[in-house]
């Protein structure tokens, strides 16, 4: 009745720095004056005064097309804002500019890969890598691109070559566990690494909900629904979320305790009262708890068909539940209701 499939997908993480580009410059004449109005615009940016960085900056460029730390600096303002189409066509122009700027490079990649343009975003960051080799930053940005973009053995040997570059840090070995997890869904052979790394990150940083989640579908992908409970009910001790407490009810419904399926599925409605996975996994709990003779199962069937009509409510495109809620009014004694 509930399918795991496509339910949660493993979640990466992008590793950056803040840094804004910024250099005290002098000259003369219409140089003199683009380096003065890219200063003012590093320090507007610098100082989170946006509309005013953005203003200076384009001053400063049209007053000297070729100055690359106005673009890179522009690039930072529009990628700070979230418009990563034009910070990647602002870091682009510098990378024309200067072939040789890791900055530009590093963060054309990070742009690309916000807008899910993997295959840039790759060869992006292999410019900035042969620049500094060493960046491990970098390394571990392409395995997670590679992975995004269904490729995570590719991704593996970047993500390598970032943990011996010194990225042991909880977000580089939650990336190296996911795409190990990945891997593992065509060679089993990798699963046991992705749980290593995933609890390594953890021990690093317990409040990670996505980390917990990833850990748990780790062992749900090979139904080992008792293990992912036991890592969703310590998430949820550090740091519920309504995921996690929907996840935990899954793995409840499919080990048959549907009395702590409910449980877990209420606890994810109190959280986030919208949240239709939960919804349908409270109705489906509620009907598979009446079907298997509980007392009380009219009263259980009605619940169940109420649950389904909210979550319908709130996406009436749900074919799969307007037909169980078809299907259990009618045969049913709910139907009267």
């Amino acid at each position: 009745m509930l399918s795991n499939a496509s339910r949660h997908r493993f979640t990466l993480l992008i590793i950056g720095m803040g840094a804004l580009a910024a250099a005290v410059l002098g000259g003369c004449s219409q140089q003199h004056l683009a380096r003065r109005d890219y200063v003012k615009g590093a320090m507007a940016a610098s100082a989170g005064k946006n509309s005013e960085a953005l203003k200076e900056l384009n001053t400063a460029i049209k007053l000297n097309a070729g100055m690359v730390l106005a673009y890179e600096a522009r690039g930072d303002v529009y990628r700070r804002k979230g418009d990563y189409q034009r910070a990647a066509s602002s870091y682009k122009t510098a990378t024309g500019l200067n072939p040789l700027s890791f900055h530009s490079w590093y963060w054309l990649g990070v742009s690309y890969q916000q807008l899910r343009r993997f295959a840039r975003a790759i060869t992006s960051y292999q410019h900035a890598l042969t620049i500094h080799p060493k960046s491990s930053r970098t390394a571990m940005n392409i395995a997670v691109s590679y992975a995004q973009n269904g490729n995570p053995f590719f991704g593996l040997i970047y993500a390598q070559r970032a943990i011996e570059n010194g990225a042991n840090s909880f977000s580089a070995l939650a990336n190296l566990g996911v795409i190990y997890a990945e891997c593992a869904r065509q060679n089993p052979i990798f699963r046991a690494m992705a749980i290593k790394n995933f609890r390594s990150s953890l021990e690093l940083q317990p409040h990670q909900p996505a980390i917990y989640l990833n850990l748990a579908q780790v062992y749900m992908a090979v139904h080992r629904y008792d293990e992912a409970a036991r890592v969703l009910r310590t998430g949820q001790k550090i740091c519920a979320t309504p995921l996690l407490s929907e996840r935990l009810g899954y793995c409840y419904y499919r080990t048959r305790n549907y009395a702590k399926a409910i449980a877990s599925y209420k606890l994810s409605l109190k959280q986030n009262p919208v949240y239709i996975p939960a919804l349908n996994g409270l109705g489906a709990s509620y009907e598979a708890l009446a079907i298997s003779g509980a007392p009380h199962g009219p009263l259980l069937q009605r619940d169940a068909i109420a649950a389904w009509k909210k979550s319908l409510s709130i996406d009436p495109n749900q074919p799969l539940i307007r037909h169980l809620v078809s299907r259990f009014a009618i045969a049913g004694p709910a139907a009267s209701d």
